[in-house]
């Protein structure tokens, strides 16, 4: 009978289109969006739009989404449309911390920035990558990564609703990656932009930077529920979601803990919060709305209305 907020990462065809007319027409996403700019020290111009830079992207982007997620939940909040329960995946999971009370949003927005940068391979190293690969019924996951030297699990998105497959992220040492995809058919595999390898343990350098900026930032209990997607639970305390920002850098993320246990607390109805997982794509154990335009708003509260949610006062 709830109502769950579930944020993501940045989409492999990510388009800012909605983001940035939510941005023109509500002063709720404004605000966000120049707070992110205040605390940065970066234009709102580059947190709205792609950067033209790959490495400057990265980061831009990824602040960006974070301030458009802020803002859109505070622009439901004017709508009388608050979560019950929320969490989220990889970058939605650091957010989801501020939307749950346990962490300021200022300091999420600071880690961010500390996300990539510095803790980019250096180039003597291997080149990273990672990719959204179409794991096909009958296949195993064995045929993709475990066996696979410089092949590494990062994800599990979960199963298309056609049924006919479910979508993994794969992550590690570019050529590993190329040589992987080199034999099954192109459409198996969607290469991100990203320059690193996501969710592996190649990221140890970006976990150790996070754990120690972390360990300086004041977390509290979450006052709202807030559920993990590294594993079935939900985190009670500020050292579970301490834990949880650095430990996301480097450990694979499933929707399916993430949404299993929302619906384990009651969820009703999901909304999830900007262009932050495929839209129409995958199965969800409960109905689910998006919002990334302005034209969404209204959905939600047709839908919080439809499902009979009943919503926090």
């Amino acid at each position: 009978m709830s109502l769950a907020f579930i944020l993501g990462q940045k989409n492999l065809a990510y388009d800012p289109t909605g983001l940035i007319a939510l941005y023109e027409r509500h002063q709720a996403v404004r605000d966000s969006y120049d707070r992110a700019a205040q605390w940065t020290g970066i234009d709102v111009a580059l947190l709205l739009r792609t950067a033209d830079d790959a490495t400057q992207r990265s980061r831009t982007t990824s602040i960006g989404l974070a301030a458009a997620m802020l803002g859109i939940a505070d622009l439901l909040g004017e709508h009388g449309v608050h979560p019950a329960m929320v969490g989220g995946i990889s970058l939605g999971a650091m957010v989801s911390g501020a939307l749950s009370g346990a962490v300021a949003r200022e300091d999420v927005i600071g880690l961010l920035g500390h996300t990539d940068g510095d803790q980019r391979p250096d180039r003597a190293e291997l080149p990273e990558g990672c990719v959204a690969a179409v794991l096909p019924l009958g296949q195993t996951c064995e045929q993709f990564y475990g066996t696979r030297p410089g092949v590494w699990f990062a994800g599990d998105f979960g199963m298309h609703t056609s049924g006919a497959f479910r979508m993994l992220l794969l992550s590690g040492y570019r050529e590993a990656l190329d040589e992987l995809a080199a034999g099954y058919p192109p459409e198996y595999f969607v290469f991100s932009e990203e320059t690193v390898a996501v969710h592996s343990p190649l990221r140890h350098r970006a976990r150790d930077v996070l754990a120690r900026i972390a360990a300086d930032i004041k977390f509290t209990d979450p006052a709202v529920p807030m559920c993990s997607s590294l594993e079935p639970r939900v985190l009670h305390s500020a050292e579970q979601v301490r834990s949880e920002f650095s430990r996301n850098v480097v450990e694979p993320i499933r929707a399916d803990h993430l949404t299993g246990q929302m619906r384990r607390l009651g969820a009703r109805l999901g909304v999830i919060l900007g262009p932050t997982l495929p839209r129409d794509g995958f199965e969800f154990p409960f109905p689910v709305v998006y919002v990334d335009a302005p034209d969404d708003i209204d959905q939600v509260v047709a839908a919080v209305r439809e499902h009979d949610v009943l919503l926090p006062t």
